[in-house]
This record gives structure tokens, sequence and C-alpha cells, in this order.
């Protein structure tokens, strides 16, 4: 049990050193991980599925987003503390992305140009 704790307070001094907060980490880590477990319970499709590097990559992008994103979810809504911000962040932000990335793959440029020119 010792060497746990002296585990987690170099872990926590590390990221102190380096200017993160262990709390928000942590939090945006278990937004990142239910993120990943829903993406994967909601596809019914084998063929689908991420496969275990893509798995990991979203998870670490979405810590990434959990983390950068804290602070404008703190400051939106300053009840929450920043560890649940971060977790808010990861789980909302990039759900939020995908849609906007399928929905701009699904555009088609020429036909946008278009509908403005007969417009204006």
């Amino acid at each position: 049990m010792r060497e746990c704790t002296l585990f987690e307070g170099l872990f926590v001094a590390a990221l102190e050193l380096v200017g993160m907060d262990g709390t928000v980490l942590f939090s945006a880590l278990l937004g990142a991980l239910l993120v990943s477990a829903a993406r994967d319970r909601l596809i019914t499709n084998t063929s689908r599925r991420l496969t275990i590097c893509k798995k990991g990559l979203l998870v670490f992008v979405t810590v990434g987003v959990g983390h950068l994103f804290e602070p404008l979810v703190t400051s939106l809504a300053p009840m929450l503390t920043r560890g649940m911000a971060a977790f808010v962040a990861a789980v909302v932000v990039i759900p939020i992305s995908l849609k906007v990335m399928a929905s701009l793959d699904a555009l088609d440029p020429k036909e946008i140009i278009q509908r403005w020119r007969r417009r204006g």
C-alpha cells in the first residue's frame, strides 16, 4: 500500500511539474473510455468497429480534447469542478465533432456554390 501512494504522489508531482492537474487528466480519461466503450456498443456491424490501434488513438484524442476544453466548460458551467468539466468536455465534444465531420463529408461543394449563385 505504501508503494501505491508513493507512485501516486510521483505521478501527481510529475503532472504538476508539466502544468497539468491530475484530476482533470483522470476525468478526461474516464470520459474518453466512456466514449470508446459506448461507440463499440452502438455499432452492431462488426466490420465497422475500430481496431485496437484506432481505439487507443480515439482514447488519446478524447483525453486531449477533454483536457483542452475543460476551461471552456468551467467558464460556461461554473458550478462544475475542473474534473467534472473535463469529463463533460470529453464526452460531449468528440461525438459532436464526429457528427460535424460526417456532415461535412456528405456535402457537395459544387452544389453549395450553385445554390449561392442562384440566390445572389
